[in-house]
């Protein structure tokens, strides 16, 4: 079952594991020395910095690093946040017009690289996500967010566990906030899942289960019973569907 998101010290809305004080790591170990600095300068001190800079290092990273792009949004959650008192609409803009190109080349992208595209995919979601104006999604994303999805539901994209595995995860992720935004392009969404699951032939087993799944969680309401949850992440049933949830909720 869907578990409340955390709230920060001072009561606020903020995505789960957002916490004002938090002293936690930031997962930037694979950036140089140099860049390592930049980072941890934005996130305490945005002003001293390059924001346009810092907004295109975060997003080349995540192009090519899947833990860093499920990283990202709360990087770019803090460095907004610190820079609200002053403007902290110049990183946003930055980071949204950057994002505005790679989403018009992202056919492109995923022709080049698979990984590159799924990098993308989880990126956007998780700045949308993360980053809200008075609690409320970006207008700005809620469509190119739904774009993406749609792409990764169509046939050939069903084919790729990959593309699979990145299209539940995002909907377990993000999925009620963006019906939230636009119920009739999730039910058009989930009417194209449910045909792919019901009559596309070539879907893998593990491609199956997982779309079975997020329909069945998305007809419950973005959330699973106990009876379902026992199913679907049973270690016996579906040992790496087991990893996966545990991968992505852990």
């Amino acid at each position: 079952m869907k578990e409340a998101p955390e709230r920060c010290q001072k009561g606020c809305d903020c995505p789960s594991g957002v916490m004002e004080n938090s002293k936690e790591d930031y997962k930037i170990q694979s950036f140089d020395m140099e860049t390592q600095k930049l980072l941890k300068t934005a996130l305490k001190e945005p002003s001293s910095v390059d924001l346009e800079k810092v907004s295109n290092v975060i997003v080349d990273q995540s192009l090519k690093d899947q833990m860093f792009s499920k990283e990202a949004g709360r990087i770019c959650y803090t460095i907004v946040q610190r820079r609200r008192q002053t403007n902290g609409n110049v990183f946003r803009r930055n980071l949204l017009n950057r994002l505005q190109q790679e989403f018009k080349a992202r056919e492109e992208t995923r022709n080049r690289s698979l990984l590159e595209w799924v990098c993308f995919v989880t990126f956007i979601c998780n700045i949308f996500d993360y980053l809200k104006v008075n609690n409320i999604p970006m207008m700005a994303l809620v469509h190119p967010v739904y774009d993406c999805l749609f792409r990764l539901a169509q046939s050939d994209s069903l084919k790729n566990e990959e593309e699979v595995d990145c299209l539940v995860l995002q909907l377990h992720r993000i999925g009620d906030q963006l019906e939230n935004m636009s119920a009739p392009r999730m039910d058009e969404l989930f009417f194209l899942l449910r045909d792919g699951f019901l009559l596309h032939e070539g879907l893998g087993s593990m491609a199956r289960l997982l779309l079975l799944e997020i329909l069945e969680f998305r007809a419950g309401g973005w959330q699973l019973s106990d009876t379902a949850q026992k199913y679907y992440y049973s270690e016996a049933l579906a040992p790496g569907l087991f990893g996966w949830l545990k991968s992505c909720i852990g």
